[in-house]
């Protein structure tokens, strides 16, 4: 004769756990569908939970951005474009690589430390250009700046559907100073973009102390390791803004309609950066 449950008992022990793993997965099951009732049956549906859109969360790229590389909240002041308009020059700036942000990542010369403002006071924006020495070549860079609707102290350039650029006024004396915050979204390099504290003066030598400034903390939070002094007096401007070739943007020949590549959705400016918010 066979016992069939003298043959079961070395399997008891299986048994057993099986059955509380099942017994557990049910209840939590049900757990789930009872706290979730209340959502569908009580709450109307603009209260109800709200699914996030993963481009908004890891961005246009698909990729978290790296903490380092946001576009960091700092404190910005009031700017008026008719006092900002005029020539500046770049005294010194501590940026997240060695050089400038567009074209030939090489440090500032002297022709390049002048910046002239031409403010558009109607259309609520501004022309900045700068001279872009780039061997052979020289460029004279005329980039458009639209300011924030709210903060005036705040504004953006949108070199393309990839690029995506923001100043941030921290410090403003039109007649001595001004010290701004510089980001470059691009969204076509994941989770990356570029960031920079630039000191300007109205004269070739800054005549006094900056107050504001972003800590050494927060230059290295930001990576943004490099910190350069331009040279501002051996050379007059002038003197090669005749050589240079006018290069706007972004660029203003460029026939839109001629345009071939398919644009996603998702890698519009819509998405990029929440410019209302500045995030």
């Amino acid at each position: 004769e066979i016992d069939f449950f003298s043959n079961m008992r070395p399997y008891s022990g299986w048994l057993l756990a099986v059955s509380a793993v099942i017994f557990l997965s049910v209840a939590l099951i049900d757990g789930k569908i009872r706290r979730q009732a209340p959502y569908d049956t009580d709450q109307p549906s603009s209260e109800q939970p709200q699914v996030v859109s993963p481009y908004i969360l890891y961005g246009p790229h698909g990729y978290r951005t790296y903490p380092h590389a946001r576009c960091q909240e700092v404190p910005t002041v009031d700017v008026s474009l008719d006092e900002i308009g005029g020539d500046w020059y770049l005294i010194e700036y501590v940026n997240s690589h060695d050089g400038k942000p567009t074209g030939a990542h090489t440090p500032y010369l002297c022709p390049e430390a002048r910046i002239t403002i031409d403010p558009v006071t109607a259309e609520k924006r501004m022309n900045v250009s700068q001279m872009s020495y780039e061997w052979p070549a020289l460029f004279l860079d005329t980039v458009e700046w639209t300011q924030h609707k709210n903060k005036t102290g705040v504004f953006f350039h949108e070199e393309n559907i990839f690029s995506l650029w923001t100043m941030k006024v921290m410090e403003f004396d039109a007649q001595k100073h001004m010290v701004f915050f510089l980001c470059i979204d691009y969204t076509i390099w994941p989770g990356w973009n570029h960031r920079g504290v630039y000191v300007l003066s109205r004269q070739t030598k800054l005549q006094d102390k900056v107050k504001r400034v972003l800590s050494d903390k927060a230059h290295r939070r930001m990576r943004m390791n490099f910190d350069r002094r331009v040279n501002t007096t051996t050379c007059d401007p002038d003197e090669w803004l005749p050589n240079a070739r006018l290069r706007w943007h972004p660029h203003r020949k460029i026939n839109r309609q001629l345009y071939r590549a398919p644009v996603h959705p998702y890698m519009s400016r819509k998405h990029r950066r929440n410019l209302n918010i500045l995030d």
